[in-house]
């Protein structure tokens, strides 16, 4: 037996003697890729005689067991028609469920970072997993762990908001329970993205310069990053689109080897995002030929080249014999890539499990987890007078709005839906598939700011492969099978076709309860507002959609605003009037059912927002871990000339505060106690929040610990989460959430860009808002002491 072969050799032996084998022709097929994204199976001897090191397998094919097919095939033909033998690594997007036909989607990221709840992110994870595991896919391009802290930028969709620590502890969980801790050859690959600082280009524009210093760029981006490294042995990560500092990410040596190796301790393979090596050229300029941008890229430490080789080609040979680069540097990223496929197993078991495949679609148990995210993820952001939850005895419910009667509105990019509606338009507008095919949708408008409507035969579509999907009405009709609800459009998600608001206001104006949907859709293309390179200058409610509400609030009814969206709710006029406001974000195929519920009291709201609600895009950006002196939490402070608004022409205080949610019941924050008020700089404290449900009915609360640096040696954030507990708490029940505080997750970067513990006193602050603190209390770190920031503590846990 070759000893790459035996699985008893150690992965570094297996390495060293496949390498051996290898010629450099196979070492860079090893470090390119195939996409296909044909419904039928391609010729693999045709694209890739000699073999390939990774895939992304973005199929269209009508089940799953015709995608399991596709993997047995490429599979089989690496194994069994190559001269080594090397199987691929085959990758597709995975946040919120594996992006392939009949996999379970769950809410959306943002959605999912509503919830504060890194359990069920953890459980969600494991179930993508098996399902990945038995279709024969071993690598998911996902968690985002991007801070998104610009709404006009389209990707917020994508992320668990706009803070560092939410994310980690979100993040962290969902790469512990993807690449299964206990057993890596049965765990999927996370390649947690887009590093680094992706989430806040200049003019919110996707791909452009990361305006952010070198402290803020370790300090919050890095941070999920680190977290994921040093807690879950994170395998992979995706380089940014951006450039940073004058240099592209992708070709970055300073960021891809000496800050996220040499300093954070990353030890898997760093993936390009999808033609991230052309853009080394072309618009980035800074190399003449993609060869010269895959030398580039390859020294700086880019292992692989997705989606199809343009710089990693054998030309590098050239290269190597010109002296432009040397063998080792190549051997290095193959050495990496191999050594993921021997970590995952998959030189043993590379096939799919098509037994295993019928048991994990679907269950039970996954449906259950769907519809309990989507219930946790609505946020109540408004309920004045009550209106909230309805009464079963409603007679005459109105749903109306552009969401009413679509299922689409459940998913967002980088779901298998929103890849069917970017698919099936682009068929619609003529674009034809080049074999293999590679998805790069332009978006194409008429006229500046065109939005198209989406193809009812995309509707149709989802809803025959998601039956559990219910549009939002008829998931109101069934939780109330006794009412009579209506429904009309009334306008569209783009807002340009009001054609059907004088129906929406008769069905509204004979109803006794009006629920109106706003907002717009999320996915790529000119069919979406918000979504991958779907950004905008405006984060208000799309076209005309505020002149609906206007024409809805003119009726005088009693009226529950659902916002669908990527981006928060950001229209004040909607704020200001409405009683009854709810977040829904993208909610996945549970979505409508959750709704239902949460709208009739079945389910108690408990989702926070994960980001700041701008009052309108002047305000960007805007986030409530502002730096002191900063933004809105620094008007009105000392200076010579200050304005307390802010603005002189407007307030600088956002509409809705980060962690914001409202219960149909009341909580009360009775204490916060401390073990100690005095700690060493490697020390603990054990941190007790006592609260009490003071309502009459059953909830759960999100209990949220921040902390303040009372004085810093540098300008540290105003407020800062530390650490967060849903609990559930029965009505005038009283509980107590134990958090354990290490100092080191007080730690910051000090002058010499060292991490430092500093000597100090810190305030704590409990509540269930950024802005809604109802306890504090101090202690003090009483020695200064430099750490290594990889060991640090991320985010306080709980102690049950």
């Amino acid at each position: 037996m070759k000893t790459y072969r035996d699985p008893s050799a150690s992965v570094d032996v297996r390495v060293n003697d496949l390498m051996a084998r290898m010629s450099f022709e196979q070492k860079i097929d090893q470090i390119t890729c195939l996409v296909t994204i044909t419904p039928d199976i391609p010729d693999f001897r045709q694209y890739v005689p000699n073999g390939i090191g990774n895939v992304g397998a973005f199929t269209v094919a009508s089940d799953a067991q015709q995608i399991a097919e596709y993997a047995y095939r490429l599979q089989t033909f690496l194994v069994e028609e190559t001269q080594l033998g090397i199987p691929a690594l085959i990758h597709c997007e995975a946040a919120a469920g594996a992006q392939f036909t009949e996999a379970n989607v769950f809410p959306s990221a943002i959605a999912q970072g509503s919830t504060f709840d890194p359990e069920k992110i953890g459980r969600m994870a494991a179930l993508i997993k098996e399902q990945m595991y038995a279709v024969g896919f071993r690598q998911a391009l996902s968690p985002v762990f991007d801070i998104a802290r610009d709404a006009r930028w389209g990707r917020i969709t994508e992320t668990y908001g706009e803070d560092p620590t939410l994310t980690a502890a979100m993040g962290s969980a969902f790469v512990r329970g993807l690449q299964d801790m206990h057993d890596r050859t049965r765990g999927i690959a996370a390649t947690a993205k887009h590093y680094v600082g992706h989430g806040v280009t200049e003019g919110g524009l996707n791909m452009g310069r990361n305006l952010v210093t070198e402290r803020e760029l370790e300090e919050v981006h890095c941070k999920p990053f680190q977290a994921a490294i040093s807690e879950g042995g994170l395998m992979g990560v995706m380089n940014s689109y951006c450039s940073m500092n004058g240099e592209p990410v992708a070709c970055s040596r300073k960021l891809l080897t000496e800050l996220l190796r040499d300093r954070m301790g990353f030890t898997g393979m760093v993936v390009s995002d999808y033609i991230s090596i052309d853009r080394i050229v072309d618009p980035f300029c800074v190399a003449s030929t993609y060869t010269q941008a895959g030398v580039k890229a390859l020294k700086a430490g880019l292992d692989v080249e997705y989606p199809r080789p343009k710089g990693y080609t054998y030309e590098l040979r050239s290269a190597v014999e010109r002296g432009e680069i040397d063998i080792q540097t190549i051997d290095q990223a193959v050495r990496r890539v191999l050594t993921a496929k021997f970590a995952l197993g998959l030189f043993e078991q590379p096939y799919p499990d098509r037994e295993m495949l019928s048991r994990v679609l679907h269950t039970q148990a996954a449906d259950e987890l769907n519809f309990a995210m989507a219930a946790e993820a609505v946020t109540l952001l408004k309920n004045e007078r009550n209106l909230l939850p309805l009464s079963r005895q409603v007679a005459k419910i109105a749903v109306i709005g552009p969401h009413a009667d679509s299922v689409r509105s459940y998913f967002a990019p980088f779901s298998y839906p929103a890849a069917l509606d970017m698919t099936m338009s682009r068929e619609e507008d003529g674009q034809g598939w080049e074999e293999p095919g590679l998805i790069i949708y332009d978006i194409t408008q008429q006229y500046v700011g065109q939005i198209r409507e989406t193809s009812p035969r995309v509707e149709k579509r989802i809803r025959n492969d998601f039956p559990n999907a219910r549009p939002l009405w008829r998931a109101i009709a069934e939780r109330v099978p006794q009412a009579k609800v209506t429904v009309a459009k009334g306008i569209n998600y783009a807002g340009t076709d009001m054609g059907g608001i004088d129906e929406a206001l008769a069905v509204a104006a004979d109803a006794d309860v009006v629920i109106v949907t706003l907002g717009g859709k999320n996915g790529w293309g000119a069919t979406s507002t918000v979504g991958e390179g779907v950004d905008a200058t405006d984060i208000d409610l799309p076209g005309a959609q505020e002149s609906f509400a206007r024409a809805v609030f003119g009726l005088h009814k009693p009226t529950v605003v659902i916002h669908f969206d990527g981006r928060p709710l950001s229209n004040e006029y909607v704020a200001s009037h409405f009683d009854a406001i709810l977040e829904a974000w993208q909610l996945g195929e549970f979505g409508g059912q959750a709704l239902a519920a949460v709208l009739f009291g079945d389910v108690n709201p408990s989702g926070r927002l994960p980001v700041t609600a701008a009052r309108n895009a002047g305000q960007l950006p805007v986030y409530y871990a502002l730096p002191r002196g900063s933004g809105y939490v620094s008007a009105g402070h000392t200076g010579m000339i200050r304005n307390a608004n802010g603005y002189i022409n407007d307030t600088a205080k956002p509409l809705f505060c980060f962690g914001h949610g409202l219960s149909y019941t009341r909580f009360a924050y009775l204490s916060l106690t401390l073990s100690t008020h005095e700690l060493s700089a490697d020390g603990r404290v054990t941190v007790t929040v006592t609260l009490q449900n003071t309502g009459e009915r059953d909830g759960d609360e999100v209990v949220q610990l921040y902390a303040t640096d009372t004085v810093a040696s540098m300008v540290r954030p105003t407020l800062e989460l530390l650490g967060f507990k849903r609990v559930a708490v029965r009505a005038k029940e009283t509980v107590a959430v134990t958090f354990e505080v290490e100092a080191s997750q007080l730690a910051f970067l000090d002058v010499n860009m060292n991490w430092l513990v500093e000597a100090g006193e810190y305030v704590l602050k409990a509540g269930g808002a950024s802005d809604r603190i109802e306890q504090t209390a101090a202690f003090v770190i009483r020695d200064s002491k430099v750490i290594d920031g990889r060991s640090r503590a991320f985010y306080a846990r709980t102690i049950d």
